[in-house]
């Protein structure tokens, strides 16, 4: 028999050695979409266009689609958890997994703004507060490691290909470091959130004003949004998904927010953020429009309960 696996995984900042027992070598192969087509139909998948599916299949790839015949699937541990449940249609599938794609580039507009009005916050209100260089100043950070941080922001610009920092370090000759307002349109929204969540309260004043939250709430909110906006740019699926990175839910918002470990508690942070850095969006009502759009998708395996659209952030948003 094959020794047990010995893994090292990392989780909020610790590392763990995890044993897998009872294990087996991999050894299923690798198969053409008409095998795929055909396994699906043996377990009760209705297909009323080969040729469709097929393409379907080549194009958008079994494994991802996958994760969109769950709901449609017996499942449990049975032999029959793969097999799907009466009248259930191959379309079904893809109209799940196309909500799904229309679903993450909304958020993706979403966040995009977001994380714009942040950074320009960072080159803006902090760096008028606290100087050109203000990041440099360990004094300007409460909460996290300021070398390690510094190290960090090294190691990025090293990377980056941006002609602007380019630009800088031909020019000239100190500090050796680019200003806020170059270096926060190149480090990654993950860093971003980072300097949101370590900044002292004081230079943090200058950057809340505008988003109307207190600091540990926008670093919470931001570096949820910091998660889906990679899970979107990676094209994984929004829908039925718990998170397990959750925004923090001030108390006023608990009874609109009950649960934090699904989508709904998402959209309402990007619905608060948006409200107050544009405030004339109109992204709820793409949101409603997109459900309406798909009415036979449910909304509870993303938290959003019968009547959404009364609760108050969607109230002033939808008005």
């Amino acid at each position: 028999p094959a020794p047990p696996l010995i893994r090292t995984v990392q989780t909020g900042g610790f590392s763990f050695f995890v044993v897998g027992l009872g294990m087996t070598a991999f050894a299923k192969p690798a198969m053409p979409p008409s095998d795929l087509l055909n396994l699906l139909k043996s377990r009760g998948l209705i297909v009323g266009d080969d040729a469709h599916a097929l393409r379907r299949l080549r194009h958008i790839g079994y494994y991802r689609l996958s994760g969109y015949m769950l709901p449609y699937q017996q499942g449990g541990n049975g032999p029959d958890r793969h097999v799907f449940k009466s009248g259930t249609t191959f379309e079904q599938v893809v109209r799940l997994y196309v909500f799904d794609r229309k679903l993450r580039l909304l958020f993706l507009d979403a966040i995009e703004r977001v994380e714009i009005s942040v950074r320009a916050a960072m080159s803006g209100q902090a760096a008028v507060s606290g100087g050109s260089h203000w990041y440099t100043d360990p004094a300007n950070f409460s909460m996290i490691d300021h070398t390690r941080y510094m190290a960090e922001i090294d190691k990025q610009l090293d990377k980056s290909t941006d002609v602007f920092i380019d630009h800088y370090y031909t020019k000239y000759t100190s500090p050796p470091m680019p200003p806020a307002w170059m270096l926060f349109e190149c480090m990654s929204f993950g860093t971003v959130c980072l300097t949101v969540k370590g900044m002292s309260a004081s230079l943090a004043h200058e950057l809340l004003t505008d988003f109307t939250l207190n600091q540990k709430t926008l670093a919470s909110w931001l570096h949820c949004l910091s998660y889906v906006r990679n899970l979107c740019a990676h094209h994984s699926r929004l829908w039925n998904r718990v998170f397990t990175i959750k925004p923090t839910v001030p108390y006023a918002r608990r009874a609109e927010v009950p649960d934090n470990k699904r989508l709904h508690a998402q959209a309402v942070s990007i619905c608060v953020l948006l409200d107050a850095v544009a405030p004339d969006h109109d992204w709820a009502k793409k949101l409603s429009a997109l459900f309406d759009q798909y009415p036979d998708i449910p909304l509870y395996p993303m938290g959003f309960i019968a009547d959404w659209k009364s609760l108050p952030t969607w109230q002033r948003a939808l008005a």
